[in-house]
């Protein structure tokens, strides 16, 4: 499906980079209709560069295949935010050798010369060895950005609205913040995302549908034992409201659903040609009472935060 339809624009934060309001997430190993097959990845993310969405985030191996395959012949049709893993998991161990070492294995592993935005994945600062990790980890980016690789330094943060606003408020260091951003967890809405957008900081939601084990997956999956919910089994329903609740939110400058299907992807393309309605908001009312009754597992769980920390 192929469309007229011109996807929403705007400036990420204060970068050069202009960017689409619908993006593509990744992680499409997990969740609905989750597969690894990396041929037809490739082939969802052209469908997505074909429908004009221009903001792709990249998580783990998977997605940095299929993404530095069309970034050999369609990268000037796209933003790309790279991930870095491993920096808080060592913690005040960090050096700038692991970082440069990182980032110089994936040029030469998937053959990419130049990424948008290096971001730093589940930031996590703390008090006795937050200076000297943002001092590696600022003088290592400054060091990618002169070769060429990199251009902005984001980060994405799991841990807690609050450590979030800690990153943007206590360092000058970051271009880009992707926080989650869900109608069932909208704590991101309630100043964050406002206060990065008044420091010039470019927002990003991930994790509108709560994650891959999330409760909306679980809805449409079933497992959700419920009598208010059971006319949303493997409808998609659900999701169509949740994505038009997001792009509500102009303090929002983009968003990453992970899309599994080339059909899903045309799912969501429709829906947010529409308006947000009242019957989306029953239906994302409904969601959050049948959530709060029902098993807390079914929450936001794993690294995103337990239940409770983007509520």
């Amino acid at each position: 499906m192929l469309s007229n339809y011109k996807l929403e624009t705007t400036k990420l934060g204060k970068t050069e980079l202009t960017v689409t309001r619908f993006g593509a997430g990744g992680h499409f190993t997990n969740g609905p209709v989750a597969h690894d097959d990396i041929p037809r990845r490739v082939a969802e993310l052209n469908h997505l560069l074909d429908l004009g969405v221009t903001y792709f985030d990249v998580q783990w191996e998977p997605e940095e295949i299929a993404t530095a395959e069309i970034m050999k012949t369609r990268k000037d049709e796209f933003s790309v935010a790279w991930p870095l893993h491993g920096v808080t998991k060592l913690g005040g161990e960090i050096t700038e050798k692991y970082i440069l070492d990182y980032c110089n294995e994936h040029r030469l592993r998937f053959g990419i010369q130049h990424v948008d935005i290096l971001l730093w994945v589940a930031l996590e600062l703390y008090e006795n060895t937050k200076e000297k990790v943002m001092d590696v980890v600022c003088s290592a980016f400054n060091t990618l950005k002169s070769q060429g690789f990199c251009d902005y330094l984001g980060f994405s943060c799991h841990k807690s609205p609050e450590m979030a606003k800690y990153a943007i408020t206590e360092t000058d260091a970051f271009d880009v913040m992707m926080v989650p951003y869900c109608a069932l967890h909208p704590a991101a809405g309630r100043g964050l995302l406002e206060l990065a957008k008044e420091k010039g900081i470019g927002t990003v939601g991930m994790k509108p549908f709560g994650g891959g084990d999330g409760f909306f997956n679980a809805v449409w999956s079933g497992k959700v034992k419920h009598p208010d919910v059971k006319e949303w089994f493997h409808s998609e329903r659900t999701y169509e409201a949740a994505i038009r609740w997001v792009m509500m939110d102009k303090n929002l400058d983009c968003t990453v659903p992970a899309a599994h299907s080339i059909e899903q992807i045309d799912q969501l393309f429709n829906a947010i040609q529409k308006p947000f309605s009242d019957e989306d908001k029953d239906i994302l009312f409904r969601m959050k009472n049948v959530m709060n009754e029902t098993d807390m597992e079914l929450q936001m769980k794993g690294p995103a935060g337990k239940p409770g920390n983007w509520d």
